[in-house]
């Protein structure tokens, strides 16, 4: 009886450590397209030249707007990203950088590079 309980008690944990933050969610939700923009230079009009896409697994990839192709780096290297979230303090782990989620609503996330103290927003332009 105890080794069941035991066990029992082992599967719920497992299954719940398991479960994603609305955070993390919204991050990956497969509709969404998240364009990295300045804060100081925002508004409504702004165009962004690619976006980035996460995934569950914690891959990530940068990818132009234009045509969906991966965005390759200036000096032609192409590197492998990932990411990861720890809800406890807020904080988004993306390739070198650590932001401090400040807020997030349905199409809008607000950030701060926590090194530089940079304030910046991943705003979501839908897929078509």
């Amino acid at each position: 009886m105890i080794k069941k309980i035991f066990l029992l008690s082992l599967m719920i944990l497992t299954l719940s450590s398991c479960k994603k933050s609305e955070f993390e969610n919204l991050l990956i939700n497969p509709h969404k397209k998240w364009s990295y923009i300045n804060n100081s230079k925002y508004n409504r009009n702004s165009r962004a030249v690619f976006y980035m896409k996460f995934y569950e697994n914690g891959d990530f990839e940068n990818r132009y707007t234009s045509s969906d192709r991966k965005h390759i780096l200036l000096d032609g290297e192409q590197r492998d990203c990932y990411w990861s979230f720890s809800e406890k303090d807020s904080i988004l782990e993306l390739c070198d950088y650590t932001y401090k989620i400040l807020e997030y609503q349905k199409d809008t996330i607000r950030l701060i590079e926590v090194k530089n103290n940079f304030k910046c927003l991943f705003v979501n332009h839908a897929l078509k």
